[in-house]
């Protein structure tokens, strides 16, 4: 039966949205993120349910076991808390909730590992390694600020959808080109990868250091030698490496 519609506050989204960033700070093995997640709903909660005992019980919802990317949950809070609004409202069941989170859990977290961890952090630290020379230790508040400014940016983006659209936020994510966006960064850092590897091994054969060329040229056709036993992309990544520590005069 349908009842008085209700709302979360805007003062409590935000505080939602806050405790988000700190869901895997709860991170136990029985439950994993459920404790962050029940931290991060209970102001919305606390506006929905104001009868305590109706808000003990959708905060036992979210204890159940939950564990995603801790980015890409962000949508998932979002979409929890619309869905509780329509719960308190009489026009969802409680149940809907919880078949909400586990059902985009595993989705998610195989999208958050693959944009932000395998793509989007080493971009901006291949960014911030060629970066260096130029800035020294100011490169660290480059990386920072690159993988901040975005990582931040997609989290506020993905909750708000999350709360904006609920259950359809996967039409939404299906037109947001997501994967696309990860095979650029993954393509882009392969080309910083190769610039930084590059300038390793060219500071590695300076005029002044000779001997450093030669040795890095010799691993190469020693692996060639005894490519059976070593294989040449062994041989061709112990070179970059020791090119690398060369350059970088860590040798």
């Amino acid at each position: 039966m349908t009842g008085v519609a209700r709302h979360v506050s805007k003062r409590s989204l935000l505080r939602v949205f806050f405790r988000s960033l700190f869901i895997q700070a709860g991170w136990n093995p029985r439950g994993m993120q459920n404790l962050g997640f029940a931290s991060a709903m209970a102001p919305a909660l606390a506006d929905l349910y104001p009868d305590e005992e109706a808000r003990s019980a959708a905060a036992r919802r979210h204890l159940e076991l939950f564990n995603c990317h801790p980015y890409a949950a962000a949508a998932i809070v979002g979409g929890a808390v619309r869905l509780e609004e329509e719960v308190a409202s009489g026009t969802a069941s409680p149940q809907d909730v919880s078949s909400f989170k586990s059902s985009l859990a595993s989705p998610f977290a195989a999208l958050g590992d693959g944009f932000f961890w395998l793509a989007l952090r080493p971009a901006a630290a291949l960014l911030a390694a060629l970066a260096w020379p130029y800035a020294g230790l100011y490169c660290v508040a480059l990386f920072l600020a690159v993988y901040d400014s975005i990582h931040l940016a997609v989290r506020i983006w993905l909750f708000a959808a999350g709360y904006q659209k609920g259950p359809a936020i996967i039409e939404i994510l299906s037109r947001a080109h997501i994967p696309a966006a990860t095979r650029g960064l993954k393509m882009g850092a392969a080309i910083l990868a190769g610039a930084l590897a590059a300038r390793g091994v060219l500071l590695a054969s300076e005029p002044h250091r000779p001997g450093n060329g030669v040795l890095v040229a010799a691993v190469i056709v020693a692996g060639v030698l005894f490519l059976p036993r070593v294989g040449l992309p062994v041989a061709l990544y112990v070179a970059l490496a020791l090119g690398l520590a060369l350059g970088g005069g860590f040798l």
